[in-house]
């Protein structure tokens, strides 16, 4: 089972959607973003703007 993960912190979000694109080339099975404390809400806005 191949999974990639994308940590966010305090980039602007399309840093990160930008991360999530390119892990998503590999062909991975799944894609897992993680953040903690503040950056959960740029982790959240990164994810829906890359599924959207």
């Amino acid at each position: 089972m191949e999974e990639s993960i994308v940590y966010v912190g305090s980039k602007p979000i399309l840093a990160y959607v930008t991360a999530i694109m390119t892990a998503f080339g590999g062909n991975p099975e799944k894609v897992i973003v993680k953040a903690r404390g503040r950056s959960i809400s740029t982790a959240v806005d990164a994810a829906e703007v890359t599924k959207n």
